[in-house]
């Protein structure tokens, strides 16, 4: 089908959320990269400003615009695609490609579905259908039934009994399950859910919590040849949603047989649904009586699916784009540095990868952080090891709790503790550690939280070294055991109360030097070059100093709310241009999810907890010639530079040289040289509350409406005020516009949300430019025909997303620090632009 694919239209996942972070753009990025490779012209919709993916097409090729039914007609209706991708967009895409496809419009236009037949699309979308297919396959599903209102419902109550789980038919995104145990509970979440629902209709199902939860991600070509990539297991039982529990790769509680059913479970249903591409399945295993039930399918890339990949080092997103145009795996080739090797290869790995949430309830403190069947994570870090210890430890390290690498213990009395153990909250984690400081039992502890007793006896063994290590400080062998098993320089200063070098020092003396283990699918077995590494304390070292001149970045680690995806959109955009200026580029970074890990994008990548000593072990093997830090790591920052070791600090330190007073509602962007000041941007900064005030700006908008003259007060006041400063590079002058006046209020250098939209505004990478300025390599002509548009033709407005309505944080006007992700769109007029911005679930009903 290959020769016969000559356009596919990609949907593009909309802006980042709670439920999906930046791993939807950066499979799109890498699709687009294999089909350009094939031959095949893409094209792209999206609205997301932070989007790698839209700057890696042609412009003509790019829509930016909202994610929805009309938009995608209207595209499919004017460019005639020959095929539409909807499986590497998330649920979005998903129901979007839904409504084309019942409405007629792929039949009308003649473009074909990619991935999965339209049946399975259909399948999946509908609990009832998705039930009876799954019973026809001989798979054990929860007793469930469709209710299309109240009546309905206590109806069906009265046959199946609290508890129950309540879920949305055809919801407009990511629906939530929500857990049911009385009436109330009941009422709530029908409403929600009904409200959710594309068809008003809900699903009450069973409830199974208290079950282990095990996922399993599965590939499969054309002529049903099916591999199994990974399995993956929840330490948190059902009852948790899987974004809000630890995760580990590969399973570690299943006997043998559990496995092997449940993995012949899945290789059944992604044979039966007929896929080309990608499955991930998700199971309630009871381990008692052996048995289970298949909870939720889903044939398209998620968060589980990108764990499975970054955990085994296959290259799903290369061999996804691949199966969809219907090659088989046997005629696969993988990336280069796979050794010629080809798809058909089922990874094994010889590592443990262990994956913890991270919440956004110090940036919304009203929000309940107690843990269910909702999903309130924002983000996630990984640590990689050779134990579960390790890898959980590091996992633990990598979600930067303290920058000095030191974990907080919480002080609760014990019906606080009692209380935290059966009601999970998001310092669980804490709670386990400090039950077992305590001496609770095992078994106890086990009944409580439905957690395997396994996962106790690991951190009962991880608390055991630590209190030998308090015991015996300054010993080697204790040392030695402690950083086997992930206890960071920092943790263990802390310990000794020395100071981190001293650690190190010690540890050098005393021959316990980190080694570097590839990251890759064959535990070994074939020849491979890979780029990916952790570290460990062990004997051999696969990891080689890069022969060229490099340039380490550090990465932004997990993702939280703030400018966290505009800054990992920064660091990618930062490695293209150091790769432009000739260096080897090497990224340490901990995000399962990031875009600045995908191999491409860099020569090396390091999947270690970004701490001062791991950093320190990183550039004492590859000597980089430029080490490149984001400004928000003040305490990295001056500990790299007290060392001496030749530190950019790139994104800017948002907080170095601010002048602020605390009202703006516009600001004109600057780039600064020794030499000269180049205006760049009006822009209108936005605020939910219309209050002008600037921890509340929820937008931009360019052009602002303003007269001649007051746009050339601006700029001659704006030049005049960056002049008298030692700013340098991206510069902000902000100013305030009340009734006729508009007078100067604070500059600051360039936040990461208008860096993203000042780069799709002008069509320039200024994160180039800036690159070439800290690099010493931007020449005097650089800015000399940039001229800034005073009159441009389109309005161009970006807003902010906020995470409220899943927290179920009512009546609140987000901050800037609180925003989950960001729209933006282009129009002739204002009216136009803002109806092209308003929310996208609204508009696909």
């Amino acid at each position: 089908m290959v020769n016969q694919i000559h356009k596919v239209l990609i949907i593009g996942g909309g802006h980042t959320d709670i439920g999906h972070e930046t791993e939807l753009d950066g499979v799109i990025y890498q699709t687009i990269q294999t089909f350009q490779r094939l031959g095949i012209k893409t094209l792209l919709l999206d609205n997301n400003p932070y989007s790698i993916s839209l700057e890696s097409v042609q412009p003509s090729n790019m829509f930016i615009q909202s994610v929805t039914v009309d938009n995608a007609r209207n595209i499919i209706e004017k460019e005639q695609p020959d095929a539409i991708l909807p499986t590497i967009g998330g649920l979005l895409a998903i129901r979007v490609t839904q409504e084309l496809l019942e409405t007629g419009v792929l039949g009308e236009n003649e473009v074909r579905i990619l991935g999965m037949p339209p049946l399975a699309l259909q399948q999946i979308s509908n609990p009832a259908l998705t039930q009876q297919f799954l019973t026809q396959i001989n798979q054990p599903v929860i007793r469930s039934q469709v209710v299309k209102d109240f009546d309905d419902a206590f109806d069906v109550l009265r046959d199946i009994g609290y508890p129950v789980i309540i879920k949305s038919v055809s919801p407009w995104g990511d629906a939530n399950r929500q857990l049911c145990e009385n009436e109330d509970q009941l009422d709530s979440a029908l409403e929600s859910g009904f409200e959710q629902s594309r068809i008003h209709q809900c699903v009450i199902e069973q409830s199974v919590v208290g079950n282990k939860e095990i996922e399993m991600v599965a590939i499969r070509d054309k002529s049903g040849t099916k591999l199994l990539i990974s399995g993956i297991e929840n330490m948190d039982p059902i009852g948790i949603h899987s974004g809000d529990s630890i995760m580990f790769v590969p399973t570690q509680t299943l006997t043998d047989r559990e496995f092997q059913t449940l993995r012949d479970a899945t290789l059944s249903i992604i044979q039966a649904l007929k896929i080309t591409g990608v499955l991930h399945t998700q199971f309630a295993l009871n381990s008692e009586t052996h048995s289970y039930y298949v909870t939720k399918i889903s044939p398209y890339f998620d968060r589980s699916v990108s764990l499975a990949a970054k955990a085994t080092g296959y290259p799903l997103a290369h061999v996804i784009a691949n199966l969809a145009t219907e090659l088989q795996l046997a005629e696969i080739k993988l990336p280069d540095n796979y050794a010629k090797q080809i798809a058909l290869m089922e990874p094994t790995v010889d590592h443990v990868v262990a994956k913890f949430p991270l919440w956004p309830f110090e940036d919304v403190p009203s929000a309940d952080d107690h843990l269910n069947t909702v999903m309130k994570s924002v983000g996630s870090t990984i640590g990689i090891g050779r134990s579960t210890e390790e890898a959980m430890l590091k996992a633990l390290r990598s979600s930067q709790l303290s920058p000095k690498d030191v974990l907080p213990q919480i002080k609760l009395n014990d019906n606080e503790l009692i209380d935290q153990l059966i009601h999970a909250r998001s310092t669980q984690i804490f709670a386990l550690v400090e039950a077992l400081r305590r001496h609770y039992q095992v078994d106890e502890l086990s009944e409580l939280t439905k957690i395997d007793p396994f996962y106790f006896y690991k951190i009962k063994h991880l608390i055991k070294i630590e209190t030998e290590t308090i015991a015996n400080p300054m010993d080697a062998k204790t040392l030695e055991k402690a950083k086997y098993f992930g206890f960071g320089d920092g943790m263990i200063a802390g310990m000794w109360q020395v100071s981190i070098d001293a650690i190190r020092t010690f540890a050098k003396e005393s021959q316990i030097l980190p080694t570097y283990k590839a990251v890759e699918p064959t535990a070994g077995e074939f020849d491979k070059v890979s780029t990916i590494y952790y570290s460990t304390f062990e004997t051999e070292n696969e990891s080689k100093k890069l022969e060229a001149k490099s340039a380490l970045v550090v990465g932004r680690g997990g993702n939280q709310l703030g400018p966290n995806t505009s800054a990992d959109y920064f660091t990618v955009s930062l490695l293209n241009q150091l790769r432009k200026a000739d260096y080897k580029t090497i990224i340490i970074n901990t995000n399962p999810n990031a875009l600045s890990l995908i191999p491409q994008l860099s020569d090396k990548q390091y999947v270690d907890p970004i701490q001062l000593g791991d950093l320190l072990n990183i550039i004492e093997l590859e000597h980089p010639e430029v080490i490149f830090i984001p400004g928000n790591r003040h305490y990295l920052t001056r500990e790299l530079k007290k060392r001496r070791l030749p530190v950019v600090v790139l994104p800017p330190d948002q907080e170095a040289g601010v002048e602020l007073s605390e009202q703006a509602n516009l600001e004109l962007s600057l780039f600064v040289t020794d030499d000269e000041v180049t205006p760049i941007e009006l822009v209108r900064l936005l605020s939910g509350d219309h209050s002008n005030q600037l921890d509340q700006v929820s937008g931009f908008k360019t052009p602002p409406t303003l007269s001649e003259d007051e746009q050339n007060l601006i700029i001659t006041q704006a030049v005049a005020e960056a002049k008298k400063r030692n700013l340098r590079g991206l510069v902000q002058v902000l100013f305030l516009q009340s009734q006729d006046q508009v007078k100067f209020t604070g500059i600051r250098p360039a936040r990461l949300t208008e860096i993203a939209f000042l780069n799709k505004v002008t069509g320039v990478n200024w994160i180039r430019i800036l690159v070439q300025q800290k690099l010493g390599l931007l020449s005097p002509d650089s800015l000399a025909t940039f001229k800034l548009n005073l009159h441009p033709d389109r309005v161009v407005l970006m807003q902010f997303n906020y995470p409220f309505n899943q927290l179920r944080v009512k009546n609140q006007a987000g901050s800037s620090q609180q925003q989950v992700g960001a729209e933006i769109a282009f129009g002739s007029t204002d009216e136009i632009a803002r109806q092209e911005l308003s929310n996208t679930e609204q508009k696909n009903k």
